[in-house]
């Protein structure tokens, strides 16, 4: 016993603090628009497109020169999607297993994230790909790189780099590194020696749009912010990326022996409780981060609206169920490997209570297939409309992911022959009408099954 209590004396201050670097650079901020016009990172492009016709003077040269970027920026670029690879029963909910192809993209992002000059660029990509590619992707940069100045010194580095100032005096002062440092330890991610992480602000056009985002490549992250946010508005969300990080860097055998464990459990909805476990704990530490931010009464306000927590509803009711599980296990109760699934889950059941039986939480990992072609337009709405972590499409990926539920969408008369090519034993929900405009019409009432 002594010794345990050792141990959880131990793990009450476990992982060294993760040094966090936030950045406001002009090459950070000039790729990445050139990345959002040419439609390859999820951010607005309409607001970065507006912004060069109407003030930076956009000519049909360089209409070419976004396609050339867009071109050899996708030729770093491997399949997508879950397709090809090795048959796992349950889906793994880390990263990795699914985007182990796209590690050459994020490093040809990374470089233009971490240059400073334009010929610190062309160093970088020098070490990453062919000279041909290398010299293309910086000439685009030097194309647009003069007009992208007027912007920068107009507005952009007067809108971010007062912010990275008080991001770096928020996160020291309200001990945001060493709270990363727990939750890395926590995952036990593979972070080397002197763990750190880096956040490049960049410079949304607030006058032309407010849709903003903040994603996790590696240990580096664009963080698009407006005039009007502070450093305060944003840090949760930038903490709740990075976690997303650490999780991924977990040993694999770990991460199997997570899905055993989960497997092992008896509620039958295990297993979309498992999917959603990586936005939970992600969810989770930016939920952790507010309570460091916030008075107590100014937090259990901001707390008890979903909303705030994550617009996702799922993701918002499991977040805030486990951040009190994981603020324990950071002092030492347990680890994510060690002794987290079962609270989890108990957790997880308290907070949806009926709702662990709905459609689309035991959905959250599905295959979908369909018979006839002119059901593609009804599988598309399927996956926009239904929420999910995970999602398959096509009669291929069965044998990838034995275990996990599946959609059939059929016409009437072919779902008998479509569940016989499914074969016995899966979990099937099906959504069949007699055209395809009416099997649509039932998968957007399914969407409309509520949470």
């Amino acid at each position: 016993m002594r010794w345990l209590a050792l141990l959880a004396g131990w793990a009450a201050c476990w992982g060294a603090p993760v040094e966090f670097h936030f950045v406001a650079s002009e090459l950070a901020n000039l790729t990445f628009q050139l990345d959002a016009m040419a439609g390859l990172s999820g951010a607005d492009s309409e607001a970065y497109r507006t912004l060069w016709r109407q003030e930076l003077r956009w000519s049909r040269e360089d209409d070419w020169q976004l396609d050339r970027w867009k071109s050899l920026r996708l030729a770093q670029q491997g399949p997508a999607g879950a397709g090809a690879g090795p048959v796992v029963g349950w889906p793994p909910n880390f990263a990795s297993f699914y985007g182990r192809e796209l590690g050459q993209d994020q490093l040809v992002r990374i470089a233009g994230l971490q240059a400073r000059t334009v010929k610190d660029y062309r160093k970088r990509l020098g070490r990453l790909t062919e000279s041909r590619e290398a010299d293309g992707l910086t000439s685009v940069v030097k194309h647009f790189g003069p007009r992208f100045a007027e912007f920068w010194t107009r507005e952009g580095r007067g809108l971010v780099a007062p912010k990275a100032e008080g991001f770096e005096r928020l996160a020291r002062e309200r001990g945001i590194q060493e709270l990363a440092g727990q939750l890395a330890a926590f995952t036990e991610a593979e972070l080397g020696q002197k763990p750190e992480a880096w956040f490049y602000l960049i410079a949304h056009p607030t006058r032309l749009g407010k849709s903003t985002m903040a994603t996790q490549i590696q240990s580096h992250a664009p963080v698009e912010m407006l005039d009007e946010e502070r450093p305060e508005e944003k840090l949760g969300v930038i903490v709740h990326e990075l976690v997303h990080h650490f999780y991924d860097r977990a040993p694999l055998a770990r991460h199997r022996g997570l899905i055993d464990e989960f497997r092992a459990l008896a509620p039958p909805w295990r297993m979309a409780a498992y999917s959603y476990l990586n936005e939970a704990v992600a969810t989770a530490a930016g939920v952790l981060v507010e309570r460091r931010l916030r008075t107590d009464a100014d937090f259990a306000a901001w707390v008890a609206k979903p909303g705030n927590v994550y617009g996702q509803p799922w993701i918002a009711a499991l977040g805030t169920a486990a951040y009190p599980l994981v603020e324990r296990c950071l002092g030492g109760e347990c680890g994510l490997f060690t002794g987290f699934a079962g609270r989890y889950v108990a957790a997880a059941e308290a907070a949806l209570g009926n709702r662990v039986r709905h459609a689309h939480f035991r959905l959250a990992s599905r295959v979908l297939v369909f018979g006839d072609a002119s059901l593609r337009g009804a599988s598309r709405l399927f996956r926009e409309r239904v929420p999910s972590i995970m999602h398959a499409t096509g009669f291929e990926q069965l044998a990838r992911f034995p275990e996990v539920p599946v959609v059939l969408l059929a016409l009437e008369g072919e779902q008998a022959a479509l569940l016989k090519r499914i074969g016995p034993g899966r979990d099937v929900t099906v959504i069949v009408g007699p055209t395809a405009v009416d099997v649509e019409k039932a998968v957007a009432r399914f969407a409309l099954l509520g949470y």
